[in-house]
């Protein structure tokens, strides 16, 4: 069965939104051009990373379920582009752990297992406990967090939209990594970030919005303060909700509502 899937971009860390264009947008320097520079010019943002970005959003969104075939022609069709772009998106998905090649089976979306997610909720909470501690070590301050303060706000303003919450909470601690003004860190976190947006999207609704907004707020007041202790206990209270959900029964009840 062939399903047309709504396609929308999000921001997600180290990205910057934008629409997908036609391939005819994205302009290329003549080969006298060319032949001058040792490379060329890059493009704001290409068409292979809005591919990539547009896929993970639907799977925040529950387009795509874990272990769903993700079909080239289909998607490229869905954003109205040609397939090669889909395709170099898809390759990069794979190289991030988002997206598994089977030989002779395609491309699916990565599998998600309770035991899996309490692995990778390990290590993402070492790298935000180190970004606490280093943003107090640097003082805190309202102007060191403002980036997480506006991904907080946009996650409020979401509502409904589940695809655009799970952008804007990855983005708010993607965005106290940053603070931490460590660059490997948030590397390393970044590396994270796709797969958490799949597997958040999952959880969406497992906790009151107005529980997890408050609990925003509340990391951000104890950061902006530089108290390290409040910091933590507010971090440990938000990253809790992982432990009593059941990912692989989400993943069941999501699969057979669409039977």
């Amino acid at each position: 069965m062939n399903v047309s899937v709504e396609f929308k971009v999000f921001k997600f860390p180290g990205t910057t939104p934008t629409v997908i264009a036609p391939s005819s947008v994205i302009e290329t320097p003549l080969s006298g051009e060319l032949s001058s520079r040792r490379l060329a010019p890059v493009q704001p943002r290409t068409m292979v990373e809005q591919a990539a970005e547009a896929v993970v959003a639907a799977a925040a969104r529950g387009a795509f379920l874990p272990g769903d075939r993700l079909v080239e022609a289909e998607i490229a069709r869905d954003l109205g582009i040609s397939r090669v772009p889909v395709r170099e998106a898809l390759r990069l998905l794979e190289s991030q752990g988002i997206v598994v090649s089977t030989p002779y089976k395609g491309m699916r979306l990565m599998q998600v297992t309770n035991r899996g997610v309490a692995e990778l909720t390990r290590v993402r909470a070492a790298l935000e406990a180190l970004a606490v501690r280093e943003i107090v070590a640097l003082g805190g301050g309202e102007a060191r967090l403002a980036g997480a303060r506006r991904a907080a706000l946009a996650f409020e303003a979401a509502g409904s939209d589940r695809a655009a919450a799970v952008a804007a909470d990855v983005a708010f601690h993607g965005e106290i990594c940053r603070a931490s003004g460590n660059a490997v860190l948030h590397a390393l976190w970044n590396g994270l970030a796709r797969q958490l947006a799949v597997i958040w999207g999952l959880g969406q609704g497992a906790r009151p919005r107005q529980v997890v907004v408050a609990q925003h707020q509340q990391i951000l007041d104890r950061l902006v303060e530089a108290d390290g202790t409040g910091a933590q206990a507010a971090l440990d209270e938000h990253l809790s909700w992982h432990e009593a959900f059941d990912f692989e029964g989400a993943i069941a009840d999501r699969r057979s509502a669409r039977k």
